[in-house]
């Protein structure tokens, strides 16, 4: 609260905070994310039972929503692209606690992503990275290769939303998901 009140105070009064959720405070049935495309074929959503944060690392799988869910959060994408012109392209950070979706993060995109594909490209080639290995060591792969034109494929169970996505989006790193099964 102190962060966002710093923040606030730097401001030209324009836009202030009229309210600040803290994820933890969020009784969670269910977690995920989801990315919002120009159109409602292009979004992706993903989630998981419980609290999202080993969803967000990679060592939890998305699961099948259930309907009911799955709708609420297509009508609050369909929220958010009626503001598409402005904001463009978006990834969310959800928690459903059995009554409300709640809305924990937002970030714009600079590209979209498409099936598995996180970032398109054509690298010279690309170097294969479980996502065993963590968020640090993905951080250190990024660092290692970034003006290499080299892409990366991620082996796992991961979600295209997780920080993994969001990190080599983040990069403009060309990437794709794999399942280890492939």
């Amino acid at each position: 609260f102190r962060l966002i009140n710093v923040e606030e105070i730097k401001g030209e009064k324009k836009t202030n905070n009229a309210s600040v959720i803290s994820q933890s405070a969020v009784n969670s049935v269910y977690s995920g994310a989801s990315i919002i495309g120009k159109t409602e074929k292009e979004d992706v959503i993903e989630g998981v039972l419980g609290k999202g944060d080993s969803f967000m690392v990679g060592t939890k799988s998305s699961v099948n929503l259930p309907k009911h869910l799955y709708d609420k959060i297509k009508r609050i994408n369909n929220k958010f692209r009626s503001f598409y012109d402005l904001i463009g392209e978006v990834t969310i950070e959800w928690a459903y606690d059995g009554t409300d979706v709640w809305i924990i993060q937002l970030n714009q995109l600079k590209e979209s992503a498409k099936n598995n594909v996180i970032v398109s490209g054509n690298p010279i080639k690309y170097i294969e990275f479980d996502v065993k290995e963590g968020l640090e060591a993905l951080r250190s792969l990024i660092k290692k290769i970034k003006n290499d034109n080299i892409g990366i494929v991620l082996k796992g169970d991961v979600g295209i939303t997780s920080h993994f996505g969001d990190l080599l989006r983040l990069s403009s790193i060309p990437s794709y998901i794999v399942s280890k099964n492939q």
